[in-house]
């Protein structure tokens, strides 16, 4: 990696309290894409967002969570005279993590999966060769409860072998049975072995909560995952262990600061955004969420509950301002198999009409299986300030990895950029190889499709700067070496970089970082993406939206809506008008939509080339009507 003096300068002074307390803050969003332990990072590109914006709505999946989380927690703690707390206290938190293999620390399992923990490891440890693995996964099965699933897998070729090895001796053929029957018995041990792990682990994943790392009250008695991440939580937000608070969504929302992440119910089938989906229909078992969370936070759930125990003693959950941000963060980070599923109990309505009214649980995983990047949290037709986007993607093969960590961060620079789409390429032979990659895209493609899509969309895909990593960087390495983990944490300062250099530069001017600045320079087309080119990005293809939808809504005015409106109060079949004065309202809207229609189509007629749809953005997006959570007055 090459840094220069400038850059470990830079790094150096986002570790300083005062950078972060400059007057004049401008204000943004930012939304962050679930990796694991891609996680890493996100803290210095916040640090370097937040030296110039204050963050007003943050969000995320999975990693993306935890970065959204602790950045909301800073935003809180950035005048804190606390240590750790703010900013420059996010900033320190690579350098603990890339120490003393702190990270897969952070991963520790209870003792019932610890044996599929160990395995685990060994399968995802850089540098791991197949003969190791393979050593390991033998291993794991013949030590496991079911060790005799292997040793059965080899008798045949052990019995084959002792056969020969007491016959006849001498033919060639003898020798050749013998390699077969030595190949034989390896192969049986090797698929007993399988066959033992996935048996045992199957059980004991499930007994878990279908994961190996359940959160807190690790095999050893030290920190797991959920009990350093709340402790973090409250310290960056400057609240001390001692204090009697815990971090919540009211205290970020009373100092100015949304959050959200999402979830996926899987019982259900549907992402949820945390934490206003939650919608207080759900409870907890606190046997089970001990498992998840330490016991402070667990006891602040009880203490906050807005009702009684139900008879089965499930506790009901606080309402969204009582909420400790690390269980809605924890519920977000659920990584299938890796980390466990939160269990909340709620009742299925659909089944009261046979059978009585009972609680059953409702699993919540991963936030990534149904959208591993939302960047359409907090948007708005036409946005007050810019919500930017950090997205994590393979490098592309004509764009390989440099050691100028600068290059290996991507944001569009024209209006045009970041419109191509993004190719999975796999060889398509005739092996299994190419099936599973094949699948593999398949499954990919189920869980991204949406978030590909809206990256595309001008207004959207201005705003995302790309971080690009290979295969042993980020994901399921969790032991990755310090040296990859300084790489990964200044890559994310530079994406952070970019942000902030971009969108507070107008179009023409140099931008304030002089290596960036060079990297501009070289470009062939000068850049258009800023602050001022966004806007004007939202407010064209807005426009043209309104005016298709007004178009479309006049001429159904026109027809049976209008009778609609005009008809008595109770003469709606559901949803009726609360008085007279609503109806107006929504007569006299109905109005001006057919008198705007009408203007529209006069100025419209005079040439082909009028309607705000021609030379609009592409590729056009849709206004649709979509789940949403409707904010209260």
């Amino acid at each position: 990696m090459t840094t220069t003096v400038q850059d470990q300068a830079r790094t150096a002074e986002l570790r300083e309290r005062d950078t972060y307390l400059g007057a004049g803050l401008l204000e943004c969003d930012i939304v962050m894409k679930g990796g694991i332990t891609s996680g890493v990072l996100y803290p210095l590109a916040v640090c370097e967002l937040a030296t110039r914006y204050r963050m007003r709505s943050v969000g995320g999946t999975s990693a993306g969570a935890i970065a959204a989380a602790a950045a909301a927690a800073a935003e809180v703690g950035r005048r804190s005279d606390r240590a750790g707390s703010g900013f420059d206290g996010l900033a320190r938190l690579p350098e603990w993590l890339g120490t003393d293999e702190h990270l897969l620390g952070l991963f520790r399992p209870p003792r019932a999966t610890r044996r599929e923990h160990a395995l685990l490891m060994q399968m995802v440890r850089p540098g791991a060769t197949v003969v190791g693995k393979i050593a390991a996964l033998l291993g794991s099965g013949l030590f496991s409860r079911r060790w005799w699933l292997p040793a059965l897998g080899a008798l045949p070729g052990l019995i084959l072998l002792v056969a020969l090895a007491v016959g006849a001796k001498g033919s060639p053929l003898t020798w050749v049975a013998l390699v077969v029957a030595v190949l034989l018995a390896v192969l049986g041990l090797a698929l007993g072995a399988l066959a033992a792990v996935l048996v045992s682990g199957g059980r004991a994943l499930t007994e878990n909560h279908y994961g190996i790392v359940a959160g807190s009250r690790s095999v050893d008695g030290e920190d797991s995952l959920s009990d350093w991440l709340a402790d973090r939580l409250d310290e960056l937000a400057g609240i001390g262990h001692t204090d009697a608070g815990l971090l919540t969504f009211g205290d970020l929302r009373g100092a100015g600061v949304n959050l959200e992440m999402m979830t996926t119910n899987v019982t259900e089938g549907r992402p949820y955004r945390l934490p206003g989906d939650l919608g207080g229909r759900f409870y907890f078992d606190e046997e089970q969420f001990r498992l998840f969370f330490p016991d402070r936070v667990v006891d602040h759930l009880i203490a906050h509950a807005p009702g009684e125990r139900t008879p089965t003693g499930l506790v009901p959950l606080p309402p969204a301002d009582l909420l400790p941000v690390v269980v809605a963060t924890r519920m977000s980070l659920s990584f299938p198999v890796l980390l466990s599923a939160v269990p909340l109990y709620t009742v299925d309505r659909s089944r009261l009409t046979c059978r009585p009214e009972t609680y059953e649980r409702s699993w919540f995983s991963d936030g990534g299986i149904a959208s591993n990047f939302p960047i359409s949290f907090f948007d708005s037709l036409l946005p007050s300030r810019p919500t930017f986007g950090i997205n994590l993607r393979p490098f592309h093969e004509c764009h390989p990895i440099s050691d100028d960590e600068r290059r290996n961060v991507w944001m569009p620079r024209t209006n045009g950029g970041g419109i191509l789409e993004w190719w999975a390429h796999w060889p398509e032979d005739k092996g299994l190889r190419s099936l599973g990659m094949f699948l593999w895209s398949i499954v990919r493609t189920m869980q991204n499709w949406v978030d590909n899509t809206q990256t595309r969309v001008p207004g959207y895909r201005d705003r995302i700067v790309h971080i690009s990593h290979t295969d042993a960087e980020g994901g399921m390495n969790l032991a990755m070496p310090p040296d990859v983990l300084d790489r990964l944490t200044e890559r994310g300062r530079c994406a952070g970089e970019r942000l902030w250099t971009y969108y507070t530069t107008p179009p023409g001017e140099p931008l304030p970082v002089e290596a960036l600045d060079a990297l501009d320079r070289a470009e062939a087309a000068p850049r258009a993406v800023s602050w001022e080119n966004h806007r004007w990005v939202r407010l064209r293809s807005s426009l043209a939206l309104v005016s298709d939808a007004v178009d479309s809504m006049s001429d159904a005015l026109q027809e049976r809506y209008a009778a609609d409106l005009d008809a008595e109060l109770g003469a709606a079949p559901g949803y009726r008008f609360t008085n007279l004065d609503q109806r107006e309202l929504a007569q006299s809207l109905a109005s001006g939509l057919r008198r705007l229609a009408d203007d529209c189509d006069a100025i419209e007629a005079r040439g082909p080339n009028v309607p705000l749809r021609v030379g609009a953005p592409s590729p056009a997006p849709s206004l649709r009507i979509a789940p949403g959570v409707r904010q209260q007055d």
